[in-house]
């Protein structure tokens, strides 16, 4: 049977043209309404918070409110999640993508400025929750662990931190790189640009010369009185009170034998003021149960909460907990309204779970869409009219 290929063809051209148009009414309809969302969300005061969940979304949320004010589909996978905020906290910068890929969304419109493929050629380089920005916003940087994936075997690479440009756009590549030491997880940078690294201790690197010290010592600390520390470092917190914090678990001798037997099994934090690099660890109570992570109230530096199973809260002088609440399931992370008056657990799940941080009565739970937050941390800031 023969055709027409020419009316065939413009038939077929015809056929293309009114489907795109169709296809094309239904995307724009969502941004319009997405927009209108955004622009809300951009015009009101108070506190919000920027979560991801999976399968890998980013998620804007109206403490106020109590809603998801914005969500962000972005590319790739998910993992771990970890976001680093820009300093007039609409930027967020993302580490994702199976640790790999670093982008740099704005939080209202979706719009993603930056990017970044951190593996290139036959090196694989992953970021465990690592990444931060620096103080004037130019700069972001991360932890990197390479290794070379070559045909008969891997080749473990020195780590190293890169320094990328956030005005690179879609393409970004470090623009310099200094060895680092290994095991780094969070990061966390002072006002004077210093970069705080939290790995077997908490080091300081200088962004311009990359020169390294210890800012503070944990497991190489040699106290005769205290066990070697022990630290689950994956969620970077601490920035509600402008520092960097992670808690600590160690036993504590009643003398020189060393004996685990008596000893008295504690919970401590280590926290660097990132105004001043001022360093300081304390023990804040008992080791009575796990918690995987814990941060002062805003309010009152004495007043200490962690959370897993439970919230608690800890008299930081006396030592002490004051009071506890069984959770609904756990929770990975903590952190707080800008006032200290609400807690806000995150993690594992994908619900917010808001408790009034005096009674620890539980207020409220966000719902996010679609799958867990699972490692990925969350950032609390404010707006004001």
């Amino acid at each position: 049977m023969c055709r027409d290929n020419s009316l065939y063809d413009r038939a077929a051209r015809v056929a293309r043209v009114a489907a795109l148009a169709v296809l094309a009414a239904v995307p724009l309809a969502g941004c319009a309404e997405k927009g209108d969302q955004a622009a809300e969300a951009a015009a009101a005061p108070g506190d919000f918070l920027v979560v991801m969940n999976r399968p890998n979304k980013l998620n804007l949320v109206d403490l106020k409110q109590r809603k998801v004010a914005n969500t962000c589909d972005l590319p790739g996978d998910f993992g771990p999640g970890t976001v680093a905020m820009s300093p007039d906290n609409r930027t967020a910068y993302v580490l994702t993508n199976r640790f790999e890929n670093i982008y740099g969304v704005d939080v209202d419109t979706c719009e993603i400025r930056f990017s970044a493929r951190q593996s290139q050629g036959d090196e694989r380089v992953k970021s465990i929750s690592s990444i931060a920005v620096s103080p004037d916003g130019k700069e972001v940087y991360t932890h990197q662990n390479p290794t070379r994936l070559l045909i008969d075997r891997y080749e473990v690479q020195d780590a190293r931190i890169a320094v990328f440009d956030t005005s690179a756009g879609l393409d970004a590549k470090p623009v310099r790189t200094f060895p680092a030491p290994r095991q780094i997880t969070i990061m966390a940078v002072g006002k004077d640009g210093t970069l705080y690294m939290g790995g077997r201790d908490i080091y300081a690197m200088n962004m311009q010369t990359g020169a390294t010290t210890v800012a503070l010592k944990s497991q190489s600390l040699n106290d005769p009185m205290e066990s070697q520390r022990d630290s689950l470092t994956v969620w970077p917190l601490g920035d509600i009170n402008n520092e960097m914090v992670r808690m600590y678990s160690a036993a504590r001798y009643k003398d020189a034998t060393q004996d685990l037997a008596t000893a008295d099994w504690v919970w401590g934090f280590e926290r660097v003021d990132l105004a001043t690099g001022a360093v300081e660890s304390k023990v804040f109570g008992p080791l009575e149960v796990v918690l995987f992570s814990g941060m002062a109230r805003p309010s009152d530096p004495n007043q200490f909460y962690g959370v897993l199973t439970q919230l608690k809260k800890f008299d930081v002088a006396a030592r002490k907990e004051v009071k506890s609440v069984d959770l609904d399931h756990s929770y990975y992370c903590i952190n707080f309204s800008t006032d200290g008056s609400e807690v806000y657990l995150a993690g594992t799940f994908n619900d917010i779970a808001v408790y009034n941080a005096d009674t620890l009565e539980k207020l409220a739970n966000i719902q996010l869409t679609g799958g867990d937050m699972s490692l990925a941390n969350s950032r609390v800031f404010s707006r004001a009219l």
